[in-house]
C-alpha cells in the first residue's frame, strides 16, 4: 500500500501557521542538548518541501549536516532548493524512502531525529520501531505538530460540530501506507514508547489558532473535513454538506476563531542535560 502524499501548495500554505504555532521551550531544550552533546547530525523524516528543515535548522547552533528523507522525490527537489538560516555551516543531502526502510536505516547515524507532522500518520508498530532505533543509536529525537484530536469553533458552537469530529478522528485511524494510525493518539503513544526505553520526555501543546487572516487554509481544512467525515458517514451526507456550507459562510466572519490542537514531542536519552538557559 502506497504512503499518503500531500500536495506541494498544501504544505506551503500551512507553514507560516506551523512555525508560528511551534513552542519555543522545547528547541531551548534540544538546543541546550545539541550543543553539550557536539551534534551535528539531523535526519528529517518526511521532511516533504523542507518546513521543519527550515524551522530548526536556524535554532540549533554550530554546524549542522542534515538529511531530509521523503518518499516524494518532487517534494525532496523542492526542499532542496531552499536555503536554511542557520548560524553555522549546514550541509543538505535527501535520500527517497519511507520511515520503515530506510528512515529506520538512517536513524543509526544520526544525532537527531526530527518529524513534522507525521507521528499521526504513523502505526503503532512504525512508532515502536523508530522509538527501538532511536534508542540503538541513543540519539535525541523531536516530533513537532502531531494531531491530537481536538477541533474547536468560535466564537459560535454549532450542534453539529462534535459529530463532525468524531468522524474526522475516525477516519484518522484509517491505514495511511504505515499499517493502521494512530491518529489523535499518536503524542501520547509516542512518549510511553520512548519513556520504555529510558528517555527523558518532554512535551508542549502546539495548537493551529486561525482566524479570519488564515481563511485561505481554514478553508481547504474544511474541505478535507467535509470529505472524510463523508467518507465515514455517507447515511448523513445532507446534514455533512449542511454542516460543511455553514462553516463556509464562517469562515468570511472578521471573528472566525478555529482552533486544532497539536502537540509536540522531545525526547532525549537518559543523562541528557535537560536545563534552560
Amino acid at each position: 500500500m502506497s504512503v499518503e502524499t500531500f500536495d506541494a501548495g498544501w504544505l506551503t500554505l500551512r507553514e507560516p501557521v506551523d512555525h508560528r504555532s511551534r513552542p519555543s521551550d522545547l528547541a531551548e531544550r534540544l538546543s541546550l542538548w545539541w550543543a553539550a552533546r557536539g551534534a551535528t547530525k539531523v535526519l528529517d523524516l518526511g521532511s516533504g518541501t523542507g518546513s521543519n528543515f527550515r524551522y530548526l535548522s536556524g535554532r540549533l547552533p554550530g554546524p549542522q549536516d542534515w538529511t531530509l528523507l521523503d518518499h516524494d522525490q518532487a517534494l525532496l527537489e523542492r526542499a532542496m532548493a531552499e536555503p536554511a538560516k542557520a548560524s553555522g555551516g549546514v550541509r543538505v543531502t535527501a535520500v527517497a524512502g519511507d520511515l520503515m526502510n530506510e528512515g529506520i536505516t538512517e536513524v543509526q547515524s544520526a544525532d537527531l531525529v526530527t518529524a513534522s507532522a507525521l507521528l499521526d500518520l504513523a502505526s503503532e508498530e512504525s512508532v515502536d520501531a523508530l522509538a527501538e532505533a532511536c534508542a540503538s543509536a541513543r540519539c535525541a529525537a523531536l516530533f513537532a505538530l502531531t494531531y491530537d484530536g481536538r477541533v474547536t469553533w468560535g466564537p459560535d458552537v454549532d450542534a453539529f460540530d462534535e459529530q463532525i469530529l468524531t468522524a474526522i478522528n475516525t477516519h484518522q485511524r484509517r491505514d495511511k501506507g504505515m499499517g493502521r494510525a494512530l491518529g489523535p493518539t499518536a503524542g501520547t503513544y509516542t512518549l510511553e514508547a520512548f519513556c520504555r526505553r529510558g528517555y527523558k520526555t518532554f512535551t508542549s501543546a502546539s495548537p493551529w489558532r486561525l482566524t479570519h487572516g488564515d481563511k485561505v487554509l481554514a478553508r481547504a481544512l474544511l474541505e478535507g473535513w467535509r470529505d472524510a467525515a463523508l467518507d465515514e458517514r455517507p447515511d448523513q451526507s445532507d446534514a455533512i454538506r449542511a454542516w460543511s456550507e455553514l462553516r463556509a459562510a464562517d469562515l468570511q466572519s472578521p471573528t472566525l476563531q478555529l482552533t486544532v490542537g497539536h502537540v509536540d514531542v522531545l525526547v532525549l536519552p537518559a543523562g541528557a542535560p535537560t536545563g534552560r538557559r
